[in-house]
């Protein structure tokens, strides 16, 4: 029985050293990835994958910050006067935590909005690079992304 695995283990063991053999002149033949360039189409619909994701995530923003500034705004209307501080305190970090999402959902709704996205794409299609801030976040995954 020893006999049979240490042989079927051998067995094993060669051939997949053969197909590492045969991968590696495979990987040899590729051109490297640095010198792999993507299409204008390909960097469009990375570009417009970035937009969506970036714009999905500042509604999230937007809505989160406004369900806070709402809390408070009804907190603020019913409280009285004989309230302790720390329901005052609580409604003030609130005010303050919502209008900070909200603020920032906004800014990134503006900066990854669909007027944004249009420019970016007619002055790309133009020959002008993309900005900087897109650039710095695009990613691999992005270029493989197929949404059909």
């Amino acid at each position: 029985m020893r006999r049979i695995f240490l042989l079927s283990a051998l067995a094993v063991a060669a051939s997949s050293s053969s197909a590492v053999a045969q991968s590696a002149t495979a990987a040899a033949t590729l051109p490297p990835l640095a010198s792999l360039r993507y299409s204008a189409a390909d960097t469009i619909r990375a570009v417009q994958h970035l937009f969506t994701r970036r714009l999905k995530g500042a509604a999230g923003y937007v809505g989160g910050g406004s369900a806070t500034l709402s809390k408070a705004a009804v907190g603020m209307a019913l409280r009285n006067d004989s309230t302790s501080q720390g329901q005052r305190i609580d409604t003030n970090q609130d005010v303050l935590g919502g209008g900070l999402m909200l603020g920032y959902g906004l800014w990134r709704t503006q900066r990854f909005g669909p007027e944004r996205y249009a420019q970016i794409v007619a002055a790309y299609q133009q020959g002008e690079p993309l900005p900087g801030y897109v650039r710095r976040r695009l990613k691999t995954k992005y270029f493989r992304y197929r949404a059909f």
